[in-house]
């Protein structure tokens, strides 16, 4: 459904306009989820909540993958945002990473926080990305409506 609404859109306006956000948003999402996944040294990682148990184990276990298949992954993304969305290496020419892995991680993240803490976010991320795609296509619909 979003998807024949933006092809929509950009069928009758600026395809420019929707490939610098769809690329911003796609960058920040990268971005934010380095910081809580990448690196150890990122204040907000999740290694930094003082939680004894391993989220990594958890991550492959509910995934089905190994290790190394996650490890290559967490690499991928990791270096694809240290080289091209937070900073520009010259000549980096990597395939912008799949977030499909990097969804299903963040999405293990409140159930594993909540069941090692006394921590309980009342929501679920699911729940939160289900308003948002309704949102979405509430203001796509009124955007392409107002072009008719």
């Amino acid at each position: 459904m979003v998807h024949q609404m933006f092809d929509e859109l950009t069928a009758s306006g600026s395809p420019e306009f929707w490939f610098y956000t769809i690329n911003a948003h796609y960058f920040q999402a990268i971005n934010l989820w380095c910081m809580v996944f990448g690196t150890n040294k990122n204040e907000t990682h999740w290694r930094n909540l003082g939680i004894q148990e391993n989220l990594g184990h958890r991550i492959i276990s509910s995934l089905g993958i190994t290790e190394s298949i996650y490890r290559a992954y967490w690499e991928s993304v990791v270096e694809w945002r240290n080289k091209y969305s937070a900073h520009r290496v010259p000549g980096f020419l990597e395939a912008t990473p799949d977030l499909k892995i990097a969804r299903s991680v963040a999405l293990l993240f409140p159930d594993w926080v909540e069941t090692n803490t006394s921590i309980v976010f009342g929501f679920t991320l699911e729940s939160c990305e289900e308003e948002f795609i309704e949102q979405l296509q509430a203001s796509l619909r009124t955007m392409l409506e107002h072009k008719k």
